[in-house]
């Protein structure tokens, strides 16, 4: 009689076990997918906006040649990069979240991607229409094969926030080359060998370019010269002793290694 009631325990058990598991497992399917969806409406948005940006360049260029026209242009390219920024942002947080639907979320960082290089070209076009004083940024990293890529992205993103829609940048991860072939147009055009890899001014720099270094670059490819941000003595100093530092921090880790 006690075997029969502890096997009966034993299966109540299990049974439990797999309900909750069942339970969990369906309730993570669900939230990806909700996370799927919200990016895919974020992407469809884009998609959206880069077409009526078009649409209002092609207005503008036929209609309209005085100088009023370049500035509602610049406008609504500082407006519609900002809103791919956000949008991009959001789609990293579902795609680090996500547990499920790798092929659908990888789908929609291609289009991510994609919407980038767009955005890129219409960057250039419009800074030769209309001399639009600001500074693109291409960059190339990968989330794979790249430990020293972050740093890039923390440099960039300092600049970025000095300059804020004067200095467009625009990430491209590498990882996904395998299934978008623009990547390897980019990459062969520009001779893209190594990660990380930033083209600025249609001028590529290879590893991760130093702080200094990165702020005289970006300055130097604005037509006013005049606001551009100057690094201090004691920043410089602050900069290189922190690379100091992190150079033989990372010796002693390959020395452990």
């Amino acid at each position: 009689m006690e075997r029969k009631i502890s096997k009966e325990k034993y299966i109540l058990a299990a049974l439990l076990t797999l309900l909750i598991f069942s339970l969990g497992l369906t309730l993570g399917i669900l939230l990806d997918s909700v996370r799927l969806q919200k990016s895919e409406k974020l992407s469809k948005q884009q998609e959206v906006d880069y077409g009526s940006l078009q649409l209002q360049y092609l207005y503008l260029t036929t209609f309209s040649e005085n100088e009023d026209s370049c500035s509602v242009l610049k406008v609504a390219l500082d407006k519609s990069i900002k809103d791919l920024s956000v949008s991009l942002e959001k789609f990293d947080q579902y795609k680090h979240n996500s547990n499920f639907n790798k092929d659908e979320f990888n789908m929609v960082a291609r289009r991510y991607i994609l919407d980038n290089i767009k955005y890129w070209l219409f960057a250039q076009k419009s800074q030769q229409k209309c001399a639009i004083d600001l500074v693109t940024v291409l960059y190339f990293y990968s989330e794979n094969d790249c430990s020293i890529c972050p740093d890039q992205g923390v440099l960039l993103t300092y600049y970025k926030k000095i300059y804020g829609e004067r200095l467009l940048i625009f990430p491209i991860n590498a990882d996904h080359e395998e299934n978008e072939a623009m990547i390897t147009v980019l990459k062969s055009k520009y001779n893209i060998t190594q990660y990380p890899t930033v083209i600025i001014g249609n001028k590529k720099y290879e590893s991760v370019v130093k702080k200094q270094q990165l702020g005289s670059i970006i300055c130097n490819n604005f037509i006013n010269k005049d606001t551009c941000y100057n690094i201090g003595e004691s920043e410089v100093d602050q900069s290189e002793e922190l690379d100091a530092k992190k150079e033989v921090n990372d010796s002693e880790v390959n020395k452990s290694g």
